[in-house]
């Protein structure tokens, strides 16, 4: 996974962001190798749902969560992919082992 440091993307306020594979990381951030494990979980997601489904479901299983959780954060954490990544950031082997739509299979 490329790694690209800047002062643009993401957003303020926002640490990182995956776009297609490539993590953009806002200059002067500390990447931690669990954050790096979290972005790469989600780069084997994008990969197994061809990237634009992935970026659409992430959307609309968001604003459901949004919906029915009314709290943005919370919203996030009970997204699918957040779960998947979230569990499994710590372990660096993970990928190694990981069955395909795993994030399906957190419920």
């Amino acid at each position: 996974m490329r790694v690209i440091y800047n002062k643009v993307i993401p957003f303020k306020g926002f640490k990182c962001v995956n776009l297609f594979g490539v993590l953009f990381v806002r200059e002067g951030c500390t990447m931690r190798t669990e954050d790096y494990n979290h972005e790469a979980i989600h780069t084997a997601q994008m990969r197994e749902l061809l990237y634009v489904p992935f970026y659409l479901l992430y959307v609309l299983e968001w604003l459901w969560h949004l919906a029915r959780l009314r709290d943005m954060k919370a919203a996030y954490r009970a997204i699918s992919f957040e779960r998947e990544a979230y569990a499994h950031q710590y372990d660096a082997d993970y990928l190694k082992t990981r069955k395909k739509f795993n994030q399906y299979k957190m419920q």
